[in-house]
């Protein structure tokens, strides 16, 4: 047998040869079962007479149907979902929205092609293209190496296997994610921490899905899913990903769909991503918190419910945005001071999260712009205990060293030591007018 590329030799069944050791075109096309003999034959007679181009764009055109066909029995729907494209739906036809670079690419990050062949169809998607420009084919012609690396290509990693899908244990957890309330110790989440990038964007990006459209026992399935999963990805998962999240549960929350987003709230709190929900909407979540945290306060047994709102207002993000930051910081504040019978210990680690993430500017736009008026702090430090508590705040967090513009505020920063505990409530009695 001829190894010279162009000899054209015809496909003969009953002679099978590996894509490892072929070598002509009709030995290399020999091995695609997704091709007929007819289109073997058809192959192999462009070679023979030099119509590499013609050939190069049947091969590809071929190989990148086969692919979107098996890309497309996903559901276009979580196909769309996976690009990032909205405008693409369950009704969508693949060969005309999914294009031939984003079906390379999705097939490699599914696992259905390796990364070394994805590299090498992107490669040749480009050499065909090339060619196919009428103004590159009246100046240049493809060699007869580079079309039989089209060939190769093509072959080994589509039409050799023309039923190449995403791996079962993929396929199966996008349909459990659905169908199956899964505990943190189900052997089909081991790894998924581990797993590529793509697969956990996948996975959070269909648990998101689910709670936009989701209803009834699938509802409930998505809000398990998502609270065991999410928090073990948050980690990793880049910020993009972290707004849209964010973004999700500022939808749902508009949208009125108070179990889906009660159910992501509790899934952000435990990752404390709260910072990547839209500033509106973030801003009434954090004020909530701080009510709830007053309610209970100021309530009856205070010193038993104050430690769950506490906990749930320092659980919603590392930063306060800044239209709720005055009514955060008066809630924390009456936590941490407590009252003239002392203060809630179980609350304490709760407010220190919530101080300890302020920044120094912060700490000076309170003690000057807010503290001044916040006439629940400075009730309180008109007694002894909440004030003993202050002056161990003033000395942790080094009040001392920040410019205090207004009068009432320099006074009660002042004082040093707590024999002037007197001084300090004298000065809050003043303050309040």
């Amino acid at each position: 047998m001829s190894s010279d590329p162009t000899t054209l030799l015809v496909w003969q069944p009953n002679q099978p040869v590996e894509i490892s050791t072929a070598k002509t075109p009709a030995e290399i096309a020999s091995c695609a079962r997704g091709l007929s003999p007819r289109d073997v034959n058809a192959i192999t007679a462009a070679f023979s007479v030099g119509s590499y181009e013609m050939a190069s764009t049947y091969v590809w055109t071929r190989a990148a149907a086969v692919l979107r066909k098996q890309i497309a029995s996903l559901g276009m729907g979580f196909v769309g979902q996976m690009l990032g494209r909205p405008d693409i739906d369950d009704n969508s036809d693949p060969n005309t929205t999914l294009s031939e670079h984003d079906a390379v690419s999705l097939a490699e990050d599914l696992g259905m092609i390796t990364t070394t062949e994805g590299l090498r169809l992107k490669h040749n998607l480009a050499l065909v293209k090339h060619f196919a420009d009428p103004d590159v084919a009246n100046q240049e012609q493809m060699q007869p190496e580079e079309a039989v690396g089209v060939l190769r290509s093509c072959v080994a990693s589509i039409l050799g296997n023309p039923h190449i899908a995403p791996p079962v244990g993929f396929s199966a957890l996008r349909n459990a994610l659905e169908h199956e309330s899964l505990r943190p110790t189900d052997e089909r989440l081991t790894g998924i921490a581990q797993s590529p990038y793509f697969i956990q964007r996948t996975i959070i990006s269909v648990l998101l899905n689910l709670l936009r459209t989701a209803v009834s026992a699938q509802l409930e399935h998505a809000i398990g899913n998502t609270n065991v999963i999410l928090p073990s990805v948050w980690p990793n998962l880049r910020k993009p990903e972290r707004w849209q999240v964010g973004q999700t549960y500022a939808e749902l929350h508009a949208a009125g769909k108070k179990s889906a987003a009660l159910g992501l709230k509790r899934a952000l709190m435990a990752v404390q991503g709260f910072d990547f929900v839209p500033e509106t909407l973030r801003s009434n979540t954090f004020a909530l918190a701080a009510h709830k945290v007053m309610e209970a306060h100021f309530a009856l047994n205070n010193f038993y419910n104050e430690k769950a709102p506490m906990e749930e207002l320092a659980a919603l993000g590392t930063t306060i945005p800044q239209p709720a930051f005055p009514k955060c910081m008066t809630a924390t504040l009456c936590i941490f001071l407590g009252n003239c019978f002392g203060h809630t210990w179980a609350a304490q680690t709760a407010t220190q999260v919530i101080l300890g993430n302020l920044r120094k500017e912060q700490w000076g736009y309170y003690l000057n712009e807010c503290l001044p008026f916040d006439k629940a702090i400075l009730e309180k430090l008109t007694d002894d205990k909440p004030v003993r508590r202050w002056l161990e705040l003033r000395s942790q967090f080094a009040f001392q060293s920040m410019t205090m513009t207004n009068k009432a505020s320099k006074e009660l920063v002042g004082v040093s030591t707590v024999s002037l505990v007197k001084q300090v409530a004298s000065t809050a009695r003043n303050a309040i007018g």
